[in-house]
């Protein structure tokens, strides 16, 4: 990833899932905030019940080289934290960069 940081900090995903506007999708749910910082901050959220710690890592890579994928159409100056959803488990990659692009479109960052 490029111009894209890592957000790491809690109070960090816990200011985006309050403040920041989201959008559902089949596989992910995107959780968007501007800032005044020049570059982008990527958090990814894989709870618990979503399985064991071999699947969690596995959509989480689905989902990081997804991002990858479209995160030059997005505009810097956000910080964005992805959830990945119950369904993303059998998903492809296919799948979820297709889903990541509608849900980044309906936020109007693509």
């Amino acid at each position: 990833m490029r111009s894209t940081s890592s957000l790491k900090l809690n109070r960090d995903f816990r200011r985006l899932y309050s403040r920041g506007k989201s959008a559902p999708g089949a596989y992910v749910a995107v959780y968007a905030m501007k800032t005044r910082r020049n570059d982008k901050r990527l958090g990814l959220t894989v709870g618990k019940s979503f399985g064991k710690a071999v699947r969690r890592n596995r959509a989480k890579r689905l989902i990081r080289e997804s991002y990858r994928a479209i995160e030059e159409k997005i505009p810097n100056g956000y910080d964005f934290v992805i959830v990945a959803r119950g369904r993303a488990d059998g998903a492809g990659f296919w799948q979820i960069k297709r889903d990541l692009e509608y849900v980044f479109g309906k936020l109007g960052l693509k």
